[in-house]
């Protein structure tokens, strides 16, 4: 089912994209609130993060400015270094360069900069590498 509202169209396009990432090897992806069972090797977790929209003229009808964060986080056993995971985090910055515009029925979200790859998440049994990817959409 295709959104119909602007809070639906945005999480749409960005989910769709990251969609369309290619890895070899592929990894699965975690979508939020999508039924998943994480596998024992690698995989992607999706979480969309909206930051509120702004009124950025006082004419009825003008565009507001909509922002927030989708943020992958990639997973891995622990043990086996720390490379492969960053290279997939930078695989999914380059995949969502800065610049990047998604169109979609209500106009295009763009990615506003790099995605910023954070610091690894080490615990007992996995590593994980957050991508925080800042879009924006005047819509």
């Amino acid at each position: 089912m295709a959104a119909s509202t602007i809070e639906g169209i945005i999480p749409e396009a960005l989910l769709d994209h990251l969609s369309r990432l290619v890895l070899s090897p592929v990894l699965p992806i975690a979508y939020p609130d999508v039924p998943f069972t994480p596998p024992s090797s690698g995989y992607l977790k999706a979480y969309y993060i909206p930051n509120g929209n702004e009124r950025i003229c006082i004419t009825p009808g003008s565009p507001n400015r909509y922002q927030g964060i989708l943020q992958v986080t990639v997973v891995f056993p622990a043990g086996q270094g720390a490379v492969r995971p960053n290279d997939v985090a930078g695989q999914i910055a380059s995949h969502f360069a800065e610049g990047t515009q998604l169109q979609t029925a209500a106009g295009p979200v763009r990615i506003d900069k790099r995605p910023s790859v954070e610091r690894p998440i080490q615990d007992t049994n996995r590593i994980q590498i957050p991508v925080s990817i800042d879009w924006v959409a005047y819509l």
